[in-house]
Protein backbone atom coordinates (compact mmCIF):
# COMPACT_ATOMS: atom_id res chain seq x y z
CA UNK A 1 0.00 0.00 0.00
CA UNK A 2 1.32 3.39 -0.73
CA UNK A 3 2.00 5.94 1.85
CA UNK A 4 -0.30 8.28 1.11
CA UNK A 5 -3.37 5.43 1.21
CA UNK A 6 -1.82 3.70 4.68
CA UNK A 7 -2.32 7.52 5.95
CA UNK A 8 -5.95 8.32 4.96
CA UNK A 9 -6.88 4.65 6.12
CA UNK A 10 -5.32 5.92 9.58
CA UNK A 11 -6.89 8.96 9.03
CA UNK A 12 -10.45 8.58 7.55
CA UNK A 13 -11.24 4.88 7.63
CA UNK A 14 -10.00 4.40 11.09
CA UNK A 15 -11.87 7.39 12.43
CA UNK A 16 -15.51 6.18 10.36
CA UNK A 17 -15.01 2.62 11.88
CA UNK A 18 -14.79 3.13 15.60
CA UNK A 19 -17.80 6.24 15.24
CA UNK A 20 -20.91 5.38 17.07
CA UNK A 21 -22.37 7.38 13.77
CA UNK A 22 -21.55 9.83 11.59
CA UNK A 23 -22.50 13.39 10.05
CA UNK A 24 -21.92 14.29 6.18
CA UNK A 25 -22.03 17.98 4.97
CA UNK A 26 -22.63 17.94 1.41
CA UNK A 27 -22.58 21.24 0.36
CA UNK A 28 -21.50 21.69 -3.39
CA UNK A 29 -18.18 24.17 -4.04
CA UNK A 30 -19.25 27.03 -6.01
CA UNK A 31 -17.02 27.73 -9.10
CA UNK A 32 -17.73 30.60 -11.23
CA UNK A 33 -21.60 30.25 -10.57
CA UNK A 34 -21.40 26.10 -11.23
CA UNK A 35 -21.86 24.25 -8.53
CA UNK A 36 -19.42 21.47 -8.04
CA UNK A 37 -20.12 18.52 -5.81
CA UNK A 38 -16.79 18.01 -3.28
CA UNK A 39 -15.33 14.28 -4.13
CA UNK A 40 -13.31 13.80 -1.36
CA UNK A 41 -16.41 14.24 1.02
CA UNK A 42 -18.71 11.93 -1.44
CA UNK A 43 -16.14 9.49 -1.22
CA UNK A 44 -16.29 9.10 2.30
CA UNK A 45 -20.22 8.97 2.48
CA UNK A 46 -19.54 5.91 0.15
CA UNK A 47 -16.98 4.84 2.87
CA UNK A 48 -19.88 5.53 5.86
CA UNK A 49 -22.44 3.49 4.11
CA UNK A 50 -19.97 0.45 3.05
CA UNK A 51 -18.89 0.50 6.79
CA UNK A 52 -22.65 0.06 7.59
CA UNK A 53 -22.81 3.25 9.59
CA UNK A 54 -25.65 5.36 10.75
CA UNK A 55 -25.04 8.62 8.67
CA UNK A 56 -26.78 11.87 8.91
CA UNK A 57 -26.54 13.82 5.74
CA UNK A 58 -27.08 17.42 5.18
CA UNK A 59 -26.59 20.00 2.45
CA UNK A 60 -27.75 23.69 2.15
CA UNK A 61 -31.42 23.67 0.58
CA UNK A 62 -30.85 25.83 -2.50
CA UNK A 63 -28.06 23.50 -3.63
CA UNK A 64 -28.62 19.74 -5.69
CA UNK A 65 -27.38 16.48 -4.42
CA UNK A 66 -25.24 14.40 -6.93
CA UNK A 67 -27.66 11.64 -9.22
CA UNK A 68 -25.85 9.16 -6.75
CA UNK A 69 -26.95 9.86 -3.59
CA UNK A 70 -30.07 12.32 -4.40
CA UNK A 71 -32.63 9.21 -3.68
CA UNK A 72 -30.83 8.96 -0.40
CA UNK A 73 -33.20 10.64 2.63
CA UNK A 74 -31.10 14.21 2.93
CA UNK A 75 -31.39 16.78 5.58
CA UNK A 76 -32.28 20.40 3.43
CA UNK A 77 -31.18 22.98 5.67
CA UNK A 78 -30.95 27.21 5.73
CA UNK A 79 -28.64 28.66 8.31
CA UNK A 80 -31.85 29.20 10.78
CA UNK A 81 -32.79 26.13 11.19
CA UNK A 82 -29.77 24.43 11.24
CA UNK A 83 -29.37 24.13 14.68
CA UNK A 84 -33.35 22.92 15.06
CA UNK A 85 -33.08 20.08 12.35
CA UNK A 86 -29.37 18.62 13.57
CA UNK A 87 -30.12 18.61 17.67
CA UNK A 88 -33.43 16.53 16.54
CA UNK A 89 -31.39 14.17 13.67
CA UNK A 90 -28.60 13.77 16.73
CA UNK A 91 -30.52 12.90 19.39
CA UNK A 92 -32.62 10.10 16.72
CA UNK A 93 -28.66 8.72 15.76
CA UNK A 94 -28.26 8.22 19.43
CA UNK A 95 -31.54 6.50 20.38
CA UNK A 96 -31.32 4.42 17.14
CA UNK A 97 -26.93 3.14 17.94
CA UNK A 98 -27.28 2.97 21.86
CA UNK A 99 -25.12 -0.24 22.06
CA UNK A 100 -26.68 -0.71 25.45
CA UNK A 101 -27.96 -3.98 26.49
CA UNK A 102 -30.74 -4.92 28.71
CA UNK A 103 -30.12 -7.76 31.27
CA UNK A 104 -32.42 -11.08 30.25
CA UNK A 105 -32.32 -10.00 26.91
CA UNK A 106 -30.03 -12.42 24.47
CA UNK A 107 -27.62 -10.27 22.20
CA UNK A 108 -28.71 -9.13 18.83
CA UNK A 109 -26.01 -11.41 17.65
CA UNK A 110 -27.01 -14.72 19.21
CA UNK A 111 -30.30 -13.82 18.23
CA UNK A 112 -28.99 -14.02 14.51
CA UNK A 113 -27.27 -17.08 14.57
CA UNK A 114 -30.21 -18.76 15.95
CA UNK A 115 -32.55 -17.14 13.91
CA UNK A 116 -30.94 -18.11 10.57
CA UNK A 117 -30.54 -21.69 11.78
CA UNK A 118 -34.37 -21.79 12.28
CA UNK A 119 -34.38 -20.51 8.53
CA UNK A 120 -32.46 -23.48 7.86
CA UNK A 121 -29.29 -21.22 6.77
CA UNK A 122 -25.49 -20.94 7.93
CA UNK A 123 -22.62 -18.54 7.52
CA UNK A 124 -20.52 -19.80 4.56
CA UNK A 125 -17.23 -21.14 5.55
CA UNK A 126 -15.83 -19.43 2.40
CA UNK A 127 -13.51 -22.19 1.59
CA UNK A 128 -13.33 -22.03 -1.35
CA UNK A 129 -11.76 -19.66 -4.09
CA UNK A 130 -15.63 -19.04 -5.75
CA UNK A 131 -17.12 -18.95 -2.71
CA UNK A 132 -14.15 -16.14 -1.75
CA UNK A 133 -15.22 -14.41 -4.92
CA UNK A 134 -19.46 -14.30 -4.10
CA UNK A 135 -18.46 -13.41 -0.56
CA UNK A 136 -16.57 -10.54 -1.89
CA UNK A 137 -19.72 -8.77 -4.23
CA UNK A 138 -21.83 -8.18 -1.20
CA UNK A 139 -18.75 -7.15 1.58
CA UNK A 140 -18.46 -3.37 0.45
CA UNK A 141 -22.29 -3.19 1.11
CA UNK A 142 -22.08 -4.97 4.74
CA UNK A 143 -23.94 -8.60 3.31
CA UNK A 144 -22.69 -11.86 4.79
CA UNK A 145 -22.88 -15.14 2.44
CA UNK A 146 -25.31 -18.08 3.81
CA UNK A 147 -25.45 -21.55 2.37
CA UNK A 148 -28.55 -23.63 3.05
CA UNK A 149 -28.17 -26.59 5.18
CA UNK A 150 -27.13 -28.44 1.76
CA UNK A 151 -24.47 -26.24 1.07
CA UNK A 152 -25.61 -25.80 -2.60
CA UNK A 153 -27.97 -21.92 -1.94
CA UNK A 154 -26.04 -18.92 -1.47
CA UNK A 155 -28.16 -16.09 0.03
CA UNK A 156 -26.92 -12.56 0.63
CA UNK A 157 -27.61 -12.07 4.30
CA UNK A 158 -27.34 -7.77 5.52
CA UNK A 159 -28.05 -7.17 9.23
CA UNK A 160 -29.22 -3.34 8.69
CA UNK A 161 -31.01 -3.37 11.93
CA UNK A 162 -29.53 0.02 12.37
CA UNK A 163 -30.06 2.09 9.42
CA UNK A 164 -32.96 3.82 8.50
CA UNK A 165 -34.56 3.19 5.00
CA UNK A 166 -32.72 4.85 2.34
CA UNK A 167 -29.39 3.67 3.24
CA UNK A 168 -30.94 -0.16 3.48
CA UNK A 169 -32.67 -0.13 -0.19
CA UNK A 170 -29.92 1.74 -1.74
CA UNK A 171 -27.98 -1.15 -0.20
CA UNK A 172 -30.16 -3.93 -2.17
CA UNK A 173 -30.36 -1.63 -5.28
CA UNK A 174 -26.59 -1.94 -5.55
CA UNK A 175 -25.93 -5.76 -4.65
CA UNK A 176 -28.89 -6.59 -6.93
CA UNK A 177 -26.80 -3.91 -9.78
CA UNK A 178 -23.75 -5.96 -8.77
CA UNK A 179 -24.93 -9.05 -8.82
CA UNK A 180 -26.47 -8.56 -12.65
CA UNK A 181 -23.34 -7.06 -14.08
CA UNK A 182 -20.99 -10.12 -13.24
CA UNK A 183 -24.06 -12.40 -14.58
CA UNK A 184 -23.72 -10.70 -18.10
CA UNK A 185 -20.32 -10.47 -17.59
CA UNK A 186 -19.68 -14.49 -17.91
CA UNK A 187 -20.58 -15.46 -21.03
CA UNK A 188 -17.78 -12.86 -22.13
CA UNK A 189 -15.35 -14.53 -19.53
CA UNK A 190 -15.66 -18.19 -21.11
CA UNK A 191 -15.40 -16.88 -24.82
CA UNK A 192 -11.69 -14.98 -23.70
CA UNK A 193 -10.83 -18.46 -21.98
CA UNK A 194 -10.69 -17.10 -18.55
CA UNK A 195 -13.40 -19.45 -17.29
CA UNK A 196 -14.67 -22.74 -18.66
CA UNK A 197 -17.59 -23.41 -19.90
CA UNK A 198 -18.30 -25.84 -16.96
CA UNK A 199 -16.95 -22.94 -14.56
CA UNK A 200 -19.22 -20.50 -16.24
CA UNK A 201 -22.38 -22.49 -16.21
CA UNK A 202 -22.07 -22.85 -12.42
CA UNK A 203 -21.59 -19.35 -12.19
CA UNK A 204 -24.33 -18.29 -13.40
CA UNK A 205 -26.62 -20.91 -11.81
CA UNK A 206 -25.67 -18.96 -8.34
CA UNK A 207 -25.70 -15.86 -9.73
CA UNK A 208 -29.30 -16.29 -11.00
CA UNK A 209 -30.89 -18.21 -7.61
CA UNK A 210 -28.80 -16.16 -5.28
CA UNK A 211 -31.12 -14.57 -3.16
CA UNK A 212 -30.89 -11.33 -0.78
CA UNK A 213 -32.22 -11.37 2.84
CA UNK A 214 -32.43 -8.18 4.89
CA UNK A 215 -32.83 -8.02 8.53
CA UNK A 216 -34.49 -4.50 9.61
CA UNK A 217 -35.24 -2.79 12.96
CA UNK A 218 -39.19 -2.58 12.89
CA UNK A 219 -42.26 -4.20 11.26
CA UNK A 220 -42.84 -0.48 9.95
CA UNK A 221 -39.82 -0.69 7.95
CA UNK A 222 -40.35 -4.00 6.77
CA UNK A 223 -43.60 -2.73 5.42
CA UNK A 224 -42.43 0.44 3.99
CA UNK A 225 -39.27 -0.76 2.30
CA UNK A 226 -40.92 -3.82 1.09
CA UNK A 227 -43.34 -1.16 -0.40
CA UNK A 228 -40.69 0.87 -2.13
CA UNK A 229 -38.67 -2.14 -3.47
CA UNK A 230 -42.06 -2.76 -5.30
CA UNK A 231 -41.27 0.12 -7.79
CA UNK A 232 -38.08 -0.49 -8.74
CA UNK A 233 -36.75 -3.94 -10.42
CA UNK A 234 -34.76 -5.71 -7.98
CA UNK A 235 -34.45 -8.97 -10.34
CA UNK A 236 -33.32 -11.51 -7.17
CA UNK A 237 -35.50 -13.08 -5.02
CA UNK A 238 -35.06 -10.59 -1.34
CA UNK A 239 -36.25 -11.67 1.56
CA UNK A 240 -36.91 -8.75 4.48
CA UNK A 241 -37.36 -9.77 8.13
CA UNK A 242 -37.72 -6.99 11.44
CA UNK A 243 -36.04 -7.67 14.60
CA UNK A 244 -38.92 -7.71 16.68
CA UNK A 245 -40.34 -11.12 14.37
CA UNK A 246 -36.75 -12.24 14.85
CA UNK A 247 -37.08 -11.88 18.14
CA UNK A 248 -40.46 -13.77 18.92
CA UNK A 249 -39.44 -16.45 17.12
CA UNK A 250 -36.09 -17.32 18.82
CA UNK A 251 -37.41 -16.62 22.46
CA UNK A 252 -40.42 -19.02 21.78
CA UNK A 253 -38.11 -21.69 20.80
CA UNK A 254 -38.07 -24.58 23.16
CA UNK A 255 -36.62 -27.75 23.64
CA UNK A 256 -38.35 -31.08 22.26
CA UNK A 257 -39.92 -33.48 25.19
CA UNK A 258 -37.80 -36.35 25.92
CA UNK A 259 -38.26 -39.21 24.34
CA UNK A 260 -39.89 -41.43 27.13
CA UNK A 261 -37.61 -44.44 27.79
Amino acid sequence: MAPGQSAFCAKICSKIITSQFCIVLLNNDETEGREIPNANVNMEYGLMLGFNKFVIPFQRKSQKLPFNVAGLDTIKYENSDLERQAGAAIDQAISETDQSTVPGVIPLDQQIGTFLLVLRAIVSPISSVGDKNLFELGLPLGFNLLNDFGGMDYMFFGNFSNLRQDAVIWRIRMLDEILKERRSAVPAKTQAGIATSEQGAAALKILNQVQIWLLVTSNEDKHKISEILTTFPIEHTYRIFSVPEMTTIVTSLRLPEEAPQ
